[in-house]
Parts: structure tokens; C-alpha cells; sequence
């Protein structure tokens, strides 16, 4: 449903819509980390602390080996 609504839009109401959502995230995050500021600091660095990660665990193989009899 809402893939459908999105693909009828025109290039500049997506684009409308992508910066419409950004900024509400951005509102979002700063009024919660008004009430506690330590939000300010711990959103960015959980998410720079996943891609740290993932890029140093991207290229190991996967020991999913199941084969256990």
C-alpha cells in the first residue's frame, strides 16, 4: 500500500518526502534528547559503534555448521 502511494508521487514530492522524514526524525531525537542529553551523545555513537563493527566482521565466513552427527 504505502509502495504504491510512494511510486505515484512524482520525483520532487519523493523528494518532499524523504527531507519531510529526515527532519521529523531529526525533531524527533532532539525533543527526547532535550529531556535527557545523554541521548545526544548515545544515538550517534551506538550507531558509528554497528558499522565499526560490521565493517570488521563483514568479510569472515560464516560457522553456521549444523552438521552435528
Amino acid at each position: 500500500m504505502f509502495r504504491d502511494l510512494y511510486t505515484n508521487l512524482n520525483a520532487r514530492e519523493q523528494r518532499a518526502l524523504r527531507w519531510s522524514a529526515a527532519a521529523t526524525a531529526a525533531a524527533l531525537w532532539l525533543s527526547t534528547a532535550w529531556a535527557d542529553p545523554w541521548l545526544l551523545l548515545a544515538v550517534p555513537l551506538a550507531g558509528a559503534g554497528f558499522f565499526v563493527y560490521r565493517s570488521r566482521h563483514q568479510d569472515e565466513p560464516d560457522d553456521d555448521d549444523l552438521d552435528l552427527l
